[in-house]
């Protein structure tokens, strides 16, 4: 992922070969400057390459590893216009640097990430009312409308086809309300087993709704 030309697919020749400059410099989730050979609707080739930022502290705990290539595998099924790669990047950027500075609960930071992916590709969700009638008890809500892009109360999800919405829990509807301001109270957040299933259930079920074809967070499967 750049931020200048999105994703580049690109291969490095000689990149095995222990004498080469690039053995032992390529790294996932690593950040470097590149120079390539572009190539349109083929993979580039890479010439050049430095490291600004390893990353490696994300390698230290298991599940932290696991949320940041969640990040990755997300940005591979999403297609980018040309003035969002700037942003998009910076995102990713900052997500990353984010991850390292927390202890755990890592999963809880890649769910508030992914709600800024929706919120830039132009699908932001609503967690704070029923996208209906702007019911504001979180305890009334019945879960997310897919179709409405947020909450939903029991009231009004009897009027609305069943394949619309996603019925979730009391606990999941109260985190999902703190989602996007979670950062400044994380430590006193529980989260259990059965939430972060439903979550992650809940963003793959809601980005493939969006986008009409399957979308995969194998990354979680740790979880």
């Amino acid at each position: 992922m750049t931020d200048k030309f999105g994703k580049v697919g690109v291969i490095a020749k000689g990149s095995r070969n222990p004498k080469s400059k690039m053995s032992g410099v390529l790294q996932n989730l690593s950040e470097y400057e590149i120079v390539i050979y572009k190539k349109e609707n083929t993979l580039s080739l890479l010439k050049e390459i430095s490291t600004t930022q390893d990353n490696k502290e994300l390698f230290d705990d298991l599940y932290c590893t696991a949320s940041a290539q969640a990040a990755a595998e997300v940005y591979l099924q999403l297609i980018f216009e040309k003035n969002d790669y700037e942003s998009f990047y910076i995102l990713l950027h900052d997500y990353l640097q984010y991850l390292k500075k927390v202890d755990d609960k890592y999963i809880i930071i890649f769910w508030r990430f992914l709600l800024r992916v929706a919120s830039y590709l132009g699908f932001s969700m609503e967690f704070r009312r029923c996208v209906i009638c702007s019911e504001d008890n979180i305890n009334k809500m019945h879960g997310i409308s897919f179709h409405k892009n947020g909450f939903i109360c029991k009231e009004c999800s009897k009027k609305k086809p069943v394949n619309e919405n996603y019925s979730c829990s009391k606990k999941t509807a109260k985190l999902l309300a703190n989602l996007r301001t979670i950062g400044n109270q994380l430590e006193e957040v529980e989260v259990t087993n059965f939430m972060i299933k439903e979550i992650n259930a809940i963003f793959k079920n809601y980005f493939q709704y969006q986008f009409h074809k399957k979308f995969h967070l194998r990354s979680l499967e740790i979880f």
